[in-house]
């Protein structure tokens, strides 16, 4: 019988999967229905690798998996926020959508990749390989041109090494405090005396 944290994480890859089943339906689509089933698999990869390791039980697989956690933060803030700064256009039949660079499916699934070859190296090329992989699948779904796809992939894959070597502490035990609240009465200014708050964030790569 397989253990806990394998169970939860065979759930999570079939409820992805299942969340996921409306988008391989579109036969108008560009791409191959491999590359939509590919692409697919993302969705329960982000679920499942993350809860795979946090609900293991060992120490260290579960600070693994909250790095994991902290890369697919970074990673898809970071994404998310590029998306809308750098308005790039789609490929072709999706032009339309200028939020294609970085891919967030190369960002997150890259970063995931990362921070298991930091961790688990024995998974370091199955992770790598399979990240590629989903890669590609957004190309040949013409979701992404390549250069939208290599941005993403080498974005994911710096944010999942910082975190894989504990450099990004948001909910991980790292190397040292990277993300700070500091409370502080203001001197001087428009609200003399009344308390200041500053969020401050600390990384070194």
């Amino acid at each position: 019988m397989p253990g806990r944290p394998v169970t939860i994480a065979i759930v999570c890859l079939l409820l992805g999967m299942t969340l996921a089943a409306p988008a391989v339906c579109g036969d108008d689509e560009p791409g191959s229905d491999f590359a939509r089933h590919v692409s697919d698999a993302a969705y329960p990869l982000w679920l499942g690798v993350p809860a795979y390791y946090l609900l293991s039980g060992d120490g260290d697989k579960v600070e693994t998996g909250r790095r994991v956690v902290d890369a697919l933060i970074l990673a898809g803030a970071v994404t998310q926020l590029a998306k809308v700064t750098i308005n790039s256009r789609r490929p072709s039949p999706h032009e339309a959508n200028t939020h294609g660079m970085p891919s967030g499916h190369a960002a997150l699934t890259f970063a995931i990749a990362a921070v298991v070859s930091e961790r688990d190296p024995d998974w370091k090329w199955p992770a790598f390989g399979g990240a590629a992989l989903i890669a590609w699948s957004r190309h040949d779904l013409r979701q992404h041109h390549w250069d939208q796809i290599l941005v993403g992939a080498a974005l994911g894959t710096y944010l999942g090494r910082a975190a894989g070597r504990g450099k990004t502490n948001i909910w991980a035990d790292g190397e040292r405090s990277s993300v700070s609240l500091s409370i502080a009465p203001a001197v001087g200014g428009e609200a003399p005396g009344g308390p200041v708050a500053a969020l401050v964030y600390r990384t070194s790569f």
